[in-house]
């Protein structure tokens, strides 16, 4: 993206919000200041961080539309993803059974904030507020809109704006992009994205050219990651490690590992490489330090390769044994020395 000005361009360079040290309270005052060129339309702003009643957390922002729908806005400083659809319709459920009086109350409590009185004057009357923004047939909460802002959007979160769509309840994606020039300045573009039936032509952020493992992951790790006489050794590997019960796996899906996971906690990584694939074990007793790192060399028959961290990360302990194909590999020595590490939790399991 370029700036321009007169006859000079200036190349502007994209940034993200947490590399610039701001964060989504930063983003909340810019959609206060300005909703028409980031949200695409002319809101009357009646509330900040809106308390929810017995949910512990609250609504970003919540404004009324034209027409006097109320309008509930959901903001990331980075991807939409997890629970922010969620989030959204819990408040709107909340807020769809406001009265008039309700919303009054509403609009008079943000008024004795520092953004309500800047906005609207600290001695606004709500019905004169309303009158003079709203249509002439407008009717209040009569309906609700849902406004999901975010950096980057996962297909799922299209997935469902695009049937709430259908069910007829009016949600917006909107995709925002910062910019930064050579003296820092920053800039906010955004648009409205709208889901279609066909997700694949949804704008999701990341296409899947960007994250190939994410797409198939054991592709990734099998022909990308490795040359052609590493994916039978990351094979062995792998089935020796399905067979041990208490460990669940494998799970292709990170760029750099293979991970197998006991109670949804990685234990053992399997980090792929050109040459050769590093067998990572974590967290496990130690009562002997020299026999295990005995038996560990023993079956690549090479100590340069084994390393014991018993502190690891604090208080963690981590074994680091480099494989490479030229090792001789006996699938049940590894299968029976992977479980001695894991002892406690495969005792733990039957």
């Amino acid at each position: 993206m370029l700036r321009i000005e007169g006859q000079e361009t200036t190349e502007l360079i994209a940034t993200e919000l947490s590399t610039e040290q701001l964060n989504e309270d930063d983003l909340r005052e810019w959609v206060i200041d300005n909703p028409a060129e980031i949200l695409g339309e002319e809101l009357l702003i009646i509330g900040r961080e809106v308390g929810v009643a017995n949910l512990g957390d609250g609504i970003d922002i919540l404004a009324i539309d034209t027409e006097g729908t109320v309008v509930v806005v959901e903001l990331k400083r980075g991807a939409l993803r997890r629970s922010v659809d969620f989030q959204a319709l819990k408040y709107v459920s909340y807020v769809s059974r406001w009265s008039y009086d309700d919303i009054k109350q509403q609009f008079e409590m943000f008024l004795q904030s520092e953004w309500g009185a800047t906005l609207h004057g600290d001695d606004a009357s709500f019905a004169e507020t309303l009158e003079a923004f709203c249509d002439d047939d407008y009717e209040l909460n009569g309906t609700q809109r849902i406004f999901l802002v975010g950096s980057k959007v996962r297909e799922r979160i299209g997935s469902v704006v695009l049937w709430l769509r259908e069910q007829g309840i009016d949600t917006s994606i909107v995709q925002f992009s910062i910019y930064k020039d050579r003296s820092d300045d920053l800039y906010l573009d955004s648009k409205t994205l709208v889901p279609t039936s066909d997700l694949e032509k949804f704008e999701t952020g990341d296409s899947p050219s960007d994250n190939p493992w994410k797409v198939n992951g054991k592709r990734w790790h099998l022909e990308e990651r490795t040359n052609e006489n590493t994916p039978a050794l990351v094979q062995q590997l792998v089935d020796s490690m399905t067979e041990i019960p208490v460990l669940d796996g494998p799970s292709w899906t990170q760029k750099i590992y293979i991970a197998f996971r006991v109670d949804g906690t990685n234990r053992v990584l399997l980090r792929t490489r050109a040459n050769s694939v590093q067998v990572d074990v974590r967290d496990f007793p130690v009562e002997d330090e020299d026999d295990l790192l005995t038996t560990a060399t023993a079956l690549i028959d090479d100590r340069e390769r084994v390393r014991l961290d018993t502190e690891f990360q604090g208080n963690r302990t981590r074994l680091q044994i480099k494989c490479i194909p030229a090792d001789e590999f006996d699938h049940e020595e590894w299968v029976e020395f992977i479980k001695h590490l894991l002892r406690e939790d495969r005792e733990g399991a039957n």
